[in-house]
């Protein structure tokens, strides 16, 4: 299951091949140079990069409480925190103000911002498409710290989330307590934490130290979850409906706001 282009998020890829593709429209319909005009290259750069400012501004906007108890998770953009409807309507509404002065440049402007739009939302969409339709969750049967075999797809017809994460990766402990929060504030999500390759002791051990309270704690000592995932980074966090359909994946740590906002979609 693909979710990264090397160390590239999917999502940023998307981006930046939407914005590729825009700003090749803009140089095939440019129009001739005029003295003090900037080129449209530099305005969808500009449309691009407050658009991003404002989709971010808005979510944490939108999930100020997680991110009062938590200031510095504002800066980890990694959590996927972002609206692209408002940053498109942003990135648009500064367009219209820049291009009153430059008649010359709305078509280009416009038309590669159209088709970068495009190219985002068909990659986007598409791959979202892709990966719900070929993953499902695994026909898996694991065991608890207690020995006892668990079915991985028995969430009791609740929607699933499934944290795949091991006790010697810096993220997925910073990202536990925030898990652990979560199971007991929304009772109506089966949460399952998956550990991959180690022993019940060392597991015990991490518990133990951090002083986690987590339910259905699973033991995968040969990480089978991982490979039928196609999963190949630490923490991935898949989120499952209550039909087992795949409704979001992350791959890294999730704050406080990004966990929620995908819990949501959810209900």
């Amino acid at each position: 299951m693909m979710s990264s282009i090397g160390p590239l998020p999917l999502t940023v890829a998307w981006v930046l091949a939407g914005w590729l593709v825009a700003i090749g429209v803009a140089r095939w319909l440019r129009p001739p140079p005029q003295p003090g005009q900037p080129t449209a290259g530099a305005l969808l750069l500009d449309m691009l990069l407050l658009g991003l400012l404002g989709g971010r501004l808005g979510f944490v906007l939108l999930h100020w409480r997680h991110y009062l108890a938590d200031p510095w998770a504002l800066l980890r953009m990694g959590d996927g925190g972002f609206l692209p409807l408002l940053a498109l309507l942003v990135g648009a509404a500064w367009a219209l103000w820049r291009l009153r002065r430059w008649p010359a440049l709305r078509r280009p402007v416009w038309a590669g911002s159209m088709a970068g739009v495009v190219v985002w939302a068909v990659l986007s969409f598409g791959v979202a498409y892709l990966q719900q339709s070929r993953v499902a969750l695994p026909e898996l049967t694991l065991r608890t710290l207690q020995g006892q075999p668990v079915a991985l797809a028995d969430g009791g017809g609740r929607p699933v989330v499934i944290n795949l994460w091991a006790s010697w990766c810096g993220p997925c402990r910073r990202e536990m307590p925030l898990f652990a929060a979560a199971q007991q504030r929304e009772p109506g999500v089966h949460f399952v934490f998956v550990n991959q390759g180690e022993s019940v002791e060392d597991v015990q051990q991490f518990l133990g130290s951090q002083r986690l309270s987590l339910n259905n704690v699973l033991l995968d000592a040969d990480s089978m979850t991982s490979e039928r995932l196609q999963v190949h980074a630490y923490p991935t966090t898949l989120f499952f409906d209550s039909g087992g359909r795949l409704q979001g994946l992350h791959m890294g740590e999730l704050s406080a706001a990004g966990l929620q906002a995908r819990l949501d979609t959810l209900r």
